[in-house]
């Protein structure tokens, strides 16, 4: 009788348990799944680029938020800008900044100054507008009226100054110390070939800002991924390309010949080193390895020698190599640079999809594609193969670093020795509160002016 009793407590218990149990079973049987589907999404080989796009929303979601206010904000006001009958509320024109990129120089020199004046438009609550960018719709996708053609005939009698002014002029202790906020002029240009906003990552008033909105620091990726989104034909030929050719672990090669300057080689040999050292890392996975370079006959030098390499050692046949790109000594109608605009784009944004990267020094297009990336939050940096003077004396010297591997993906500031080298200490220190100060100062040649 007792027995009975207390029968329907323990009925209770048993059922609680069994409840809870089979609770907890079924949501980690629900996490194990979504798990082995992120898996299966982020290995398969026609699924490469989009996976990647879907990690990068996570990871960037505040960024994504206070990109697509500013444009709502933008677009309201510019068109009461341009409709006079409707600017009832609009008493006085907005403060702006201006970027002024040089067409003439390639996309390494000519995409840091737009991502650096949008990100000085966004934290100091400037509507933001580029200068010269010919049919930039022709390139990217467009949220906003950002061509300051149309409404620089408003600005006429506004008080202006440059910010940065290529290697004439750089307002270094206003950005990395100084409140842009409070910055009176009207209209504030930004001319740079140099990714000269970086000090500003490191500017006390605005820390929280980063802390909050860009806590990895990844900022060119955060900012490029939204401003300069491939115009939709070119972007599918870049994901027509990855669906056909990427395999599960991409190793991406960037041959620049024509960079080294005052006779500095940088041997072919190298790089070819430098992908052999990370197949060793890849052992047991299908590989693709592809390459970019500045000319035909590197292009061709570098494919050779990466096939040569590869078929002498048989454990390497899983291996395969693309490149994208023949007509590299095609006159370029737009900059300096031979191969056409689009297809050096492609090119870019191909290097960006790759696992790993190897690059030149003092290349800006290798860390443009690093930076302008999906996974710019890769475990590591790309590889930097260095210049040597003379073949056997360098490779006999016990101090010379033939290649590095960088601590990020975020491009170069080749102004930063300058900086540090010129600046008031209290600018230095600023600068130095930036926990990523040694690569940008490490990733180009330094440049004095």
């Amino acid at each position: 009788m007792q027995h009975i009793k207390y029968m329907p407590y323990v009925l209770c218990i048993c059922i609680f348990f069994s409840l809870t149990f089979l609770s907890i079973i079924s949501n980690e049987a629900y996490h194990f799944i979504n798990l082995k589907d992120t898996e299966n999404t982020t290995i398969t080989k026609n699924d490469t680029v989009n996976a990647v796009k879907e990690h990068t929303t996570i990871r960037h979601l505040e960024f994504d938020k206070v990109f697509n206010k500013y444009v709502e904000k933008h677009n309201k006001i510019i068109d009461k800008l341009l409709k006079p009958s409707n600017e009832s509320n609009l008493l006085e024109l907005p403060k702006v900044i201006v970027a002024q990129p040089d067409m003439n120089t390639g996309y390494g020199n000519r995409l840091v100054g737009v991502v650096c004046g949008f990100l000085y438009s966004l934290i100091t609550d400037r509507l933001f507008f580029i200068d010269g960018y010919s049919n930039f719709e022709n390139y990217y996708e467009k949220d906003f009226e950002h061509d300051w053609k149309i409404i620089e005939y408003l600005y006429q009698n506004s008080s202006s100054r440059y910010l940065h002014d290529n290697n004439d002029y750089n307002d270094f202790p206003l950005v990395a110390r100084g409140n842009l906020s409070d910055e009176k002029t009207d209209i504030l240009y930004v001319h740079t070939w140099d990714y000269s906003c970086a000090p500003i990552m490191s500017n006390p008033h605005y820390k929280n800002w980063f802390d909050k909105i860009i806590p990895d620091y990844n900022v060119f990726s955060a900012v490029s991924l939204k401003l300069l989104r491939l115009h939709p034909q070119i972007s599918q030929k870049v994901e027509t390309f990855a669906n056909n050719n990427f395999n599960d672990h991409i190793i991406g090669i960037h041959y620049r010949e024509k960079k080294s300057p005052h006779d500095m080689v940088i041997p072919i040999e190298h790089y070819v080193n430098v992908v052999r050292m990370l197949l060793v890392e890849a052992q047991n996975t299908n590989v693709t390895l592809f390459v970019a370079a500045d000319n035909n006959n590197g292009l061709k030098k570098l494919v050779d020698s990466l096939h040569e390499a590869i078929n002498s050692n048989s454990n390497d046949s899983s291996v395969k190599i693309f490149h994208s790109q023949d007509d590299l000594d095609a006159k370029n109608s737009v900059s300096w640079n031979t191969g056409t605009e689009v297809g050096a784009l492609i090119d870019i944004k191909l290097l960006s999809l790759c696992d790993d990267l190897v690059i030149t020094y003092g290349s800006s297009f290798g860390f443009l594609a690093a930076a302008w990336s999906e996974k710019a939050s890769r475990r590591r940096g790309p590889f930097i193969v260095m210049p040597i003077k003379n073949s056997i004396e360098d490779l006999l010297a016990a101090d010379k670093v033939w290649v590095w591997g960088a601590s990020t993906s975020e491009p170069c500031m080749y102004l930063s020795k300058w900086l540090m080298n010129n600046e008031d200490k209290e600018t230095v220190k600023a600068f130095k509160t930036n926990p990523l100060w040694m690569h940008y100062s490490q990733c180009h040649w330094p440049h004095n002016y």
